[in-house]
């Protein structure tokens, strides 16, 4: 056994214990550790995180939390997949040890923070309610958002002060939902206040989870929502009106089908089509069929069914995908092996790139609003908020992206971190070489568990295009775009 695997072992069954426990087997953890830092692909990594959950003791959550506090986002990425499944109390106290002495990492404390809440034991609140007082913003949220799921009572009065936060509108949101989970019949007034935010993701993301919590106020909230100044709230309120078979939730979609706002023009008639069975592709002709049928209306017999996407409104092409949205991000890949040959039209994927963003831009001057971001290691964004497609812009996006220098790796979570500060943008697409390799989230597991919860406050529809032929790397940029309800597409 390589020395320093061997003294890991020792030094993990040295270290004192959190309770009386059995010890592991010592040669399946001695395996563990082996493959978890001596492995150099991910199949054993994943290994050495299934023979941990196995053995589901104490000791294997150490090497276990000893990755996630190392380097590699890889790794750290696999390991996660294991760790909301073990179940053994000792093993779960190590987690609740580390929220609490782990100074030096505020992701890791994050991540315990959530698992924690994963684990829904009402023994931890204790140690939650001590993270509500975490230096960091992101361990706060998760502390907030867990104690809702631990049904912890007494967090109220914490989280009724979280509530007014007005320097965080993530934080005013989680804890509004933390305390409906807790009791959502004596926090009803805490929630229906909290709809009201000055922030447009707050609303969003509280209309978003509205129906779990009081589904009788789902129409009358959601048809109200479809004045919001806002477009956040409005396509909430369409995917929440497209759930409710009633015909004032019909009369909704059909005034939402003239939106201003295209993205969610088009969400409305495609919810107006699985109501109803028809398809138009006009506002007006939606709205002229509802005056004429408004009376005499049913719900054909079968549920509701899911429309299928449309054509209709397309205004140009993106390598390959519609283009409807009037307010859009391109993120383009920057990292050194944009480098490489894109063969279906045999040039550098650097050019392939610019020749498409310059060819979509050329059609849409006037009709537009847009920014571009590239990114490597870091992210690198054209204006600090999208600006009006003209002439001037267009030629001020395509010298931007010629002047960045290839180099680094792709951290694709900040990108879309990156997009999402801008409320404005409702579409984005991704074009990248290959997989994330560097960033805070690198696996589609977590890119797209984190991506879920924050586009709860965004509803950034997420297109990927992958330049780049492996099977393994497309995967990874189309579960990006599934879980945001964008297409994906890929070329070799």
């Amino acid at each position: 056994m390589d020395p320093r695997v061997a003294f890991l072992v020792v030094l993990l069954l040295a270290a004192p214990r959190l309770g009386a426990q059995e010890t592991p087997d010592p040669e399946r953890l001695k395996e563990a550790i082996q493959c978890l830092f001596q492995g150099r692909d991910e199949a054993t990594i994943r290994r050495g995180a299934e023979i941990c959950l196995e053995l589901d003791h104490v000791e294997s959550m150490k090497v276990l939390i000893k990755v996630l506090n190392g380097p590699n986002p890889h790794h750290r990425d696999i390991v996660w997949e294991v760790l909301p499944r073990f179940t053994d109390p000792y093993a779960r106290k190590r987690v609740e040890a580390e929220l609490r002495e782990n100074a030096g990492s505020a992701e890791v404390r994050q991540w315990c923070a959530e698992l924690l809440g994963l684990y829904r034991d009402a023994a931890f609140a204790g140690t939650l309610v001590r993270a509500l007082q975490d230096r960091d913003p992101a361990v706060v949220r998760a502390a907030t958002r867990s104690l809702g799921q631990v049904g912890h009572a007494a967090a109220a009065p914490q989280l009724l002060r979280l509530c007014g936060r007005k320097d965080d509108p993530y934080l005013r949101a989680l804890a509004a939902e933390a305390l409906a989970r807790i009791d959502a019949r004596q926090h009803r007034g805490t929630f229906l206040a909290a709809l009201a935010d000055a922030d447009g993701g707050v609303r969003c993301a509280l209309l978003g989870s509205l129906p779990g919590f009081y589904p009788e106020l789902v129409e009358e909230r959601s048809l109200a929502a479809l004045a919001d100044k806002d477009w956040r709230p409005r396509m909430q309120a369409v995917e929440n009106l497209a759930k409710v078979r009633t015909k004032g939730s019909v009369a909704g979609l059909v005034s939402a089908a003239a939106d201003a706002r295209p993205v969610v023009a088009r969400a409305a008639m495609r919810a107006l089509e699985g109501l109803t069975g028809l398809s138009m592709l006009r506002a007006q002709d939606w709205a002229e069929w509802w005056r004429e049928n408004e009376a005499a209306f049913a719900f054909p017999g079968e549920a509701s069914r899911p429309a299928t996407r449309r054509q209709g409104g397309t205004v140009a092409k993106y390598n390959g995908i519609d283009l409807v949205s009037d307010h859009v991000a391109f993120l383009i890949d920057k990292s050194a092996s944009m480098a490489a040959t894109l063969e279906a039209q045999g040039c550098s994927k650097e050019d392939a790139a610019l020749g498409e963003l310059g060819r979509v831009l050329e059609g849409l001057q006037g009709r537009l609003t847009f920014n571009v971001f590239t990114y490597h290691n870091d992210v690198d964004r054209l204006h600090p908020r999208a600006v009006p497609l003209t002439k001037k812009s267009a030629a001020a996006a395509l010298a931007f992206l010629r002047a960045g220098k290839l180099r680094g790796n792709k951290n694709i979570w900040q990108a879309l971190v990156a997009v999402c500060e801008d409320p404005t943008l409702d579409t984005v697409y991704l074009l990248s070489s290959g997989e994330p390799e560097v960033g805070l989230y690198v696996h589609w597991n977590r890119v797209t568990l984190h991506l879920r919860e924050l586009n709860r406050f965004h509803k950034v529809v997420v297109h990927t295009v992958a330049y780049n032929r492996s099977q393994w790397f497309r995967d990874q940029l189309q579960k990006i775009a599934e879980v945001t309800g964008g297409e994906f597409q890929w070329y070799q």
